[in-house]
């Protein structure tokens, strides 16, 4: 199965970089090809690195499942509420952990090289300073052992988390109705986008991972239309700059 989550995976990157390149909302006036290799450059230490993410909620829904624990252990559930449930768990605690990593100024270091990139496209979705998997692997590690979330359910989980992922940073405009209405329920490219302009009064919102719905409930969603800039102002090193962005956590605020 983890076979099959990573071919889907590779499909749907594919399948995006098409979209993206045929209509894309923005085009690429503004890309370099510095830009794309500090992004996949990134790309590919965080997925060393990130390896240990399915590893880590594989093991820990291993744990549980020995141990004994966990709510949903405790009654017969089908496949497909298990499934909801854990979406619903792992979108809440992302949720917090990413408004947590904004207002906390040392985590807010790690995540502005998410934001610090001055296109949002798929290759952003890469984008990703390392050392946060410190905080999201045992988040949501822990959210699987609490729920007690079967290994089947976790894997399938993190696949459609991923692809949401890389789908939400896409540059593709959704029809404008299909967009609103979508936004319902799940986090849309254009609610995404959002959350990387560079005002903070703007990018301190819409943070869900998938599902609007925390957003709504508490008090951060954003349903601006638009295409507004991206980026962040005054930053501390070079976006395009792969080792001064790693190395930028350690410069002042």
């Amino acid at each position: 199965m983890a076979r099959t989550g990573a071919l889907v995976l590779l499909a749907w990157v594919f399948l995006l970089a098409v979209a993206e390149t045929r209509f894309g909302a923005g085009g690429k006036s503004g890309a370099s090809d510095r830009r794309l290799f500090t992004n996949f450059s990134f790309a590919a230490i965080v997925l060393g690195v990130g390896s240990l993410f399915p590893i880590a909620r594989l093991a820990a829904s291993a744990t549980s499942e020995s141990w004994g624990i966990g709510i949903t252990r405790a009654v017969h559930l089908p496949w497909l509420a298990l499934f909801c449930i854990a979406i619903l768990g792992e979108t809440f605690a992302a949720y917090w952990a990413h408004r947590i990593s904004h207002g906390t100024p040392l985590l807010w270091r790690l995540h502005r090289v998410h934001h610090a990139d001055q296109l949002v496209d798929l290759s952003t979705s890469f984008r990703n300073h390392p050392l946060e998997l410190i905080i999201t692997i045992p988040v949501s590690a822990a959210v699987v052992v609490i729920l007690g979330t079967p290994q089947s359910v976790v894997m399938a989980m993190q696949t459609l988390l991923v692809a949401v992922t890389l789908w939400q940073h896409a540059d593709i405009a959704l029809p404008v109705r299909f967009d609103r209405t979508l936004a319902f329920v799940v986090v849309t490219p254009r609610l995404h986008r959002l959350h990387h302009n560079p005002a903070r009064v703007i990018h301190d919102s819409n943070y869900g991972e998938l599902l609007t719905l925390w957003d709504r409930l508490f008090g951060t969603f954003n349903p601006r239309d638009g295409r507004k800039r991206v980026g962040l102002d005054g930053q501390v090193a070079l976006p395009d700059r792969l080792l001064q962005q790693i190395w930028s956590p350690i410069h002042a605020a």
